[in-house]
């Protein structure tokens, strides 16, 4: 799919506005600033510039293993010499991590998890589960008292509007 600059249109927004959130009763500040996020809002709040958006977004690439594994591919195409070597000996970056690479006005910029974190002042490790299978369920009840005031599993619609804020943001 190829896009133009000027087809792209960037949607800008405050994405938490918690005075407006506050004012009608919903005061989740005191929840983002015990966890020190504040600082992560202040910047998703803060000035976009659109033309190195669109700029960097009509160029972008995610890289990954399987494109880690067609640039190698593509070198021993070009040279059948390089089969079987290893990236290093086939002149090419050691694969790390997936990354979002582009360029902007030019320069080459490369977005990983690792960027991400170091931007809002986070630490990049951990890991997501999907599907646990631990027969110790201890934390269910935990969790529905917490979210459902009850010990019963219960839906979105019985969530007191405050859960229901914290689940979207």
């Amino acid at each position: 799919m190829s896009l133009e600059e000027w087809e792209l249109n960037v949607q800008v927004e405050n994405p938490v506005d918690f005075l407006s959130l506050a004012h009608h009763g919903c005061d989740l500040r005191g929840i983002y600033q015990a966890r020190d996020l504040m600082d992560y809002f202040g910047m998703l709040n803060g000035t976009t510039y659109l033309t190195l958006v669109r700029h960097f977004w009509v160029r972008a690439q995610f890289y990954d293993l399987k494109a880690s594994q067609l640039e190698m591919d593509e070198k021993v195409l070009i040279d059948p010499s390089l089969k079987g070597k290893t990236r290093e000996e086939m002149g090419l970056e050691p694969f790390r991590r997936e990354e979002i690479r582009s360029s902007v006005l030019g320069i080459p910029v490369v977005i990983s998890v690792d960027t991400i974190a170091g931007v809002i002042r986070r630490a990049s490790e951990g890991r997501y589960v999907y599907g646990l299978k631990n027969k110790n369920r201890s934390w269910i009840p935990i969790v529905n008292r917490t979210m459902f005031h009850s010990s019963d599993k219960g839906k979105y619609k019985d969530l007191d509007i405050r859960t229901k804020m914290l689940l979207k943001i």
